[in-house]
């Protein structure tokens, strides 16, 4: 190699990277921003975004939609998610709203989306669908400048779409034909009330989107909300504790070698009387977080049946040891939930003590486990 050459060398030092980062940092990357998050994303996962906001945010807000359809895809005629506010089988009565899902590499342009207003104009013409009550144009990185101008300038927008119509919308409505704006159709199109369009912006959509149960499994940042546990629990045996409380007397039988039927026959053992309460409590804490799931997290998850899971294979060797008597096995049973570890379970950053000790009688008020949970075992001497 020649001096020459050798002047052009330059001399690469070894990279320096940040060493303050956290063990969760070093196994998860660097976080990622959601409205950044939601540029990579792809253009079916933001469809379902988009429904997923609908159902999450605006229908427990608004209460307004029926129903709500994902079209997409070649043939949606302009449509990708449709919120129906009034919903009928025949179209021409539904009162509906347009979700335009547009995922582009930028934002977007008129020149975009002039194909995506001729589709409405010529099919709510010729009646394919009727004239939706709004136009929502949903995109990653939001709209450009210019088509947010003219989508405040309806007559504008109007004008500029009349003007690109042959070489933007002519050969592409349809692949079938050729869809000119002439006749009726150009008077309608004239007409059309071009101020039902509107956009959501990438700001907007998030933060609204993070009001959803949702948000963690799309963009992480763990459960936004944590369970209201229950203050007191009902003076009153509700007709779901029935089984778990009866295999409670039935330990309490066990223990005192009598019969204890109910809350009355406690009375004069003050010590079980409050180790009865005790377990109730434990029950409802747990149900909490069966209600904290049902209320937070999408269906279809099982957080809490997965937790269920764990603690039944954690406990029923336990449970099938021998004992004294149905109090002991409960008591220690009891104890080894307790000392269970939780992990890899959504709602494992929520539970206690007691969350365990309660789904141990859940899993006792339960008929069609794969082997019982109970605490008074006849054949077990």
């Amino acid at each position: 190699m020649n001096n020459t050459a050798n002047e052009n060398l330059i001399e690469i030092k070894e990279p320096k990277y940040n060493t303050n980062v956290s063990n969760h940092q070093l196994l998860m990357g660097q976080y990622i921003p959601p409205i950044d998050r939601l540029k990579i994303i792809s253009p079916d996962e933001f469809e379902e975004m988009i429904e997923e906001w609908i159902y999450g945010y605006l229908i427990p807000r608004y209460g307004k939609v029926e129903k709500v359809v994902r079209i997409g895809g070649a043939g949606d005629k302009g449509r990708d998610v449709i919120a129906y506010r009034k919903y009928s089988k025949d179209s021409t009565e539904a009162v509906w709203e347009n979700y335009q899902c547009k995922h582009y590499n930028g934002p977007l342009a008129p020149s975009e989306m002039w194909v995506e207003f001729g589709k409405l104009c010529y099919y709510t013409f010729i009646g394919d669908y009727s004239v939706p009550k709004k136009y929502y144009l949903v995109a990653p990185q939001g709209i450009g400048g210019k088509l947010h101008d003219l989508i405040m300038k309806p007559d504008e927008l109007r004008s500029e779409l009349i003007k690109n119509w042959n070489k933007k919308c002519l050969d592409s409505i349809t692949k079938t034909k050729q869809v000119p704006l002439e006749g009726e159709f150009k008077v309608y199109t004239e007409n059309f009330d071009f101020s039902i369009i509107d956009s959501v912006t990438p700001a907007e959509l998030i933060e609204q989107y993070q009001k959803t149960i949702y948000f963690p499994f799309r963009f992480g940042g763990g459960l936004q909300k944590i369970p209201d546990r229950q203050s007191q629990v009902p003076e009153e045996v509700s007709e779901k504790e029935l089984l778990y409380i009866e295999k409670l007397f039935n330990a309490y039988s066990d223990h005192k070698k009598e019969e204890i039927n109910n809350i009355d026959d406690l009375k004069k053992y003050p010590v079980l009387r409050k180790h009865f309460n005790r377990q109730r409590t434990y029950f409802y804490q747990a149900e909490s977080l069966k209600v904290f799931e049902r209320d937070t997290i999408p269906n279809g998850v099982g957080a809490f049946n997965d937790l269920k899971n764990e603690v039944f294979h954690g406990i029923v060797d336990v449970v099938y040891s021998e004992y004294e008597d149905g109090l002991e096995r409960l008591k220690v049973t009891n104890q080894e939930a307790r000392k269970l570890v939780i992990e890899g379970n959504i709602l494992a950053s929520f539970i206690n003590g007691n969350d365990k000790s309660g789904i141990c009688h859940h899993l006792a008020n339960e008929e069609d486990l794969e082997e019982e949970i109970t605490w008074v075992i006849k054949d077990d001497e």
